[in-house]
């Protein structure tokens, strides 16, 4: 049996892992992303069809054409 404390304690662990979960796979969408908008102009895809396919901010693109 658990204490009231105790309770809201393994919720609070669970939403934390929980938010964890999510914001892990945001990021690889992000990383996905980020890959495809390489690939592209890489291959020559103008800028605005980039951000139009990947939904990558401008700023973004700049530093992805600058490394």
């Amino acid at each position: 049996m658990f204490t009231i404390a105790q309770q809201l304690e393994q919720k609070g662990i669970e939403i934390g892992r929980h938010l964890g979960e999510i914001k892990g796979r945001e990021e690889g969408k992000f990383e996905e992303k980020l890959e495809l908008a390489g690939k592209m102009l890489k291959r020559g895809y103008p800028l605005q069809a980039i951000k139009e396919l990947t939904g990558v901010s401008d700023e973004i693109l700049a530093g992805i054409v600058h490394r």
